[in-house]
C-alpha cells in the first residue's frame, strides 16, 4: 500500500455528549472501496472493519454525532475517552494490509 492520507473522526457517545465512543481512521478512494480502523472494546485493541466503519459514516440518522477531527485531536480523544493510544499511521496501514488479507471486514471474530 503507497503512503495513503487518513481522515479521522470522533464519533461521540450521543448528539449531546462531547465524549467519543469512538475513534475511525479511514481512507477514502474512489477506485477502491473504505479502508478503515476503529477502536473495539470488545478485542481491546485496533481493528480492521470497514463494514462497521460505514455503517457509521455513512448513516444519515448519526451525521450529529461525527465530528472531523485533525490527527492530533484524534490522539488526544483516543487518550482521554478511549483510554488507549491510536497507532501511528504506518501501524493503522500495516492493520488495513492485514485486515485486507484476512477479508473479514467486520473485524475480527469474538472469542
Amino acid at each position: 500500500m503507497t503512503r495513503e492520507h487518513f481522515d479521522y473522526t470522533q464519533v461521540l457517545r450521543s448528539a449531546e455528549d462531547d465524549h467519543a465512543g469512538n475513534v475511525i481512521a479511514s481512507i477514502e478512494a474512489v477506485d477502491r472501496p473504505l479502508q478503515a480502523v476503529l477502536w473495539s472494546v470488545r478485542h481491546d485493541a485496533w481493528i480492521y472493519a470497514p463494514s462497521v466503519a460505514a455503517r457509521i459514516l455513512y448513516n444519515d440518522e448519526q451525521f450529529d454525532r461525527l465530528r472531523d477531527i485533525d490527527r492530533q485531536t484524534a490522539e488526544r480523544v483516543a487518550r482521554d475517552d478511549l483510554h488507549t493510544d491510536l497507532p501511528a499511521e504506518d501501524v493503522l496501514v500495516q492493520i488495513i494490509e492485514d485486515g485486507e488479507r484476512s477479508g473479514m471486514t467486520y473485524g475480527p471474530p469474538v472469542g
